[in-house]
Protein backbone atom coordinates (compact mmCIF):
# COMPACT_ATOMS: atom_id res chain seq x y z
CA UNK A 1 0.00 0.00 0.00
CA UNK A 2 1.30 3.42 -0.93
CA UNK A 3 2.40 5.28 1.99
CA UNK A 4 0.30 8.65 1.37
CA UNK A 5 -2.44 6.05 1.46
CA UNK A 6 -1.87 4.63 4.56
CA UNK A 7 -0.98 7.92 6.39
CA UNK A 8 -4.64 9.00 5.23
CA UNK A 9 -5.52 5.97 6.65
CA UNK A 10 -3.47 6.48 10.01
CA UNK A 11 -5.73 9.65 10.24
CA UNK A 12 -8.79 9.08 9.18
CA UNK A 13 -8.84 6.03 11.65
CA UNK A 14 -7.29 8.23 14.40
CA UNK A 15 -9.89 11.57 13.86
CA UNK A 16 -12.78 8.77 13.97
CA UNK A 17 -11.65 7.41 17.71
CA UNK A 18 -11.70 10.92 18.54
CA UNK A 19 -14.75 11.40 17.78
CA UNK A 20 -16.18 8.24 18.60
CA UNK A 21 -14.19 8.42 21.90
CA UNK A 22 -16.39 12.17 22.92
CA UNK A 23 -19.80 10.23 21.53
CA UNK A 24 -18.96 7.28 24.26
CA UNK A 25 -18.08 10.11 26.90
CA UNK A 26 -21.47 11.55 26.01
CA UNK A 27 -23.35 8.07 26.24
CA UNK A 28 -22.05 7.71 29.78
CA UNK A 29 -21.60 11.06 31.25
CA UNK A 30 -23.83 13.53 29.43
CA UNK A 31 -23.57 15.57 26.45
CA UNK A 32 -21.40 18.21 28.65
CA UNK A 33 -18.90 16.17 28.83
CA UNK A 34 -19.19 14.69 25.32
CA UNK A 35 -18.78 18.01 24.20
CA UNK A 36 -15.73 18.91 26.46
CA UNK A 37 -13.77 16.24 25.10
CA UNK A 38 -14.36 17.00 21.52
CA UNK A 39 -13.58 20.46 22.02
CA UNK A 40 -10.27 19.24 24.35
CA UNK A 41 -6.79 19.78 22.99
CA UNK A 42 -6.95 16.39 22.40
CA UNK A 43 -8.38 16.43 18.91
CA UNK A 44 -6.04 19.60 17.70
CA UNK A 45 -3.04 18.04 19.76
CA UNK A 46 -3.69 14.86 17.79
CA UNK A 47 -4.00 16.69 14.32
CA UNK A 48 -0.46 18.43 15.42
CA UNK A 49 1.13 15.51 16.35
CA UNK A 50 0.57 13.58 12.74
CA UNK A 51 1.16 16.82 11.00
CA UNK A 52 4.50 16.76 12.89
CA UNK A 53 4.81 12.96 11.96
CA UNK A 54 4.22 13.17 8.45
CA UNK A 55 5.76 16.59 8.07
CA UNK A 56 8.04 17.64 10.50
CA UNK A 57 7.89 20.18 13.57
CA UNK A 58 8.24 23.48 11.84
CA UNK A 59 4.95 22.25 9.99
CA UNK A 60 3.34 21.16 13.26
CA UNK A 61 4.23 24.21 14.71
CA UNK A 62 2.71 26.38 12.04
CA UNK A 63 -0.61 24.13 12.13
CA UNK A 64 -0.32 24.73 15.74
CA UNK A 65 -0.79 28.38 14.86
CA UNK A 66 -3.94 27.59 12.57
CA UNK A 67 -5.27 25.80 15.69
CA UNK A 68 -4.84 28.56 17.99
CA UNK A 69 -6.67 31.20 15.77
CA UNK A 70 -9.41 28.83 14.65
CA UNK A 71 -10.33 28.16 18.12
CA UNK A 72 -12.03 31.79 17.82
CA UNK A 73 -14.05 30.79 15.07
CA UNK A 74 -14.77 27.29 17.21
CA UNK A 75 -16.19 29.75 19.79
CA UNK A 76 -18.36 31.49 17.59
CA UNK A 77 -19.57 27.95 16.05
CA UNK A 78 -20.70 26.93 19.06
CA UNK A 79 -22.10 30.19 20.12
CA UNK A 80 -24.10 30.80 17.50
CA UNK A 81 -25.09 27.27 16.93
CA UNK A 82 -26.35 27.02 20.68
CA UNK A 83 -28.25 30.35 20.54
CA UNK A 84 -29.74 29.54 17.42
CA UNK A 85 -31.03 25.87 18.11
CA UNK A 86 -33.93 26.45 20.05
CA UNK A 87 -35.31 28.92 17.60
CA UNK A 88 -34.27 27.72 14.50
CA UNK A 89 -33.87 24.12 14.48
CA UNK A 90 -31.23 22.21 13.71
CA UNK A 91 -31.05 22.94 10.02
CA UNK A 92 -30.94 26.18 10.14
CA UNK A 93 -28.87 26.90 13.15
CA UNK A 94 -25.94 24.60 11.59
CA UNK A 95 -26.56 27.24 8.58
CA UNK A 96 -26.30 29.84 10.66
CA UNK A 97 -23.09 29.01 12.98
CA UNK A 98 -21.61 27.51 9.80
CA UNK A 99 -21.51 30.94 8.06
CA UNK A 100 -20.06 32.45 11.32
CA UNK A 101 -17.56 30.08 11.78
CA UNK A 102 -16.31 30.95 8.13
CA UNK A 103 -16.72 34.55 8.66
CA UNK A 104 -14.30 34.58 12.22
CA UNK A 105 -11.86 32.06 10.24
CA UNK A 106 -11.52 34.40 7.33
CA UNK A 107 -11.08 37.19 9.59
CA UNK A 108 -8.56 35.14 12.13
CA UNK A 109 -6.49 34.26 8.75
CA UNK A 110 -6.09 38.10 8.01
CA UNK A 111 -4.84 38.67 11.34
CA UNK A 112 -2.78 35.51 11.57
CA UNK A 113 -0.79 36.27 8.18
Amino acid sequence: MNSKVKSVALDFIFGGAIVAGALFVASLLGPLYGGLLAGAPIRAGGTIFLASLHRGEEFAREVARGVMLAMVANVGFAVVLYFCLPRLGLYKAFVFASLAFLALVAAMARLGS
